[in-house]
């Protein structure tokens, strides 16, 4: 039984290393399941403007808004995911990583 413990402390700590490329990458993962309905949202948005202002608009629009998530949210994920100890990081980590499988599942489909 210790072995496990053992085997999540040392799991824990090695997240714990590479915690900003982790967020990093359930950002990129977020934005790849959710990216589509904020383009198509933002497609009826600007369906109203002409095609020569349209697509400069959705240019900068796209660029804004996914340059912020990708400045701000891996930052505020990987704060959030420091606050977890050696004993709960790596069985928290597990989680996220079978949801994100089963959410990838579920819309593959």
């Amino acid at each position: 039984m210790e072995w496990i413990t053992d085997s999540i402390i040392f799991l824990s700590k090695l997240a714990r290393q590479h915690l900003d490329v982790i967020a990093m990458a359930l950002t990129a993962v977020a934005t790849a399941f959710i990216g589509r309905f904020i383009a198509s949202w933002g497609s009826r948005w600007l369906d109203r403007l002409h095609a020569v202002l349209r697509v400069p608009v959705r240019a900068v629009l796209n660029l804004a808004l996914f340059g912020a998530i990708f400045y701000f949210v891996p930052q505020w994920l990987g704060h959030l995911l420091s606050y977890f100890n050696h004993f709960t990081l790596a069985p928290v980590l597990l989680v996220i990583i079978i949801c994100v499988g089963l959410l990838s599942e579920r819309l593959g489909r």
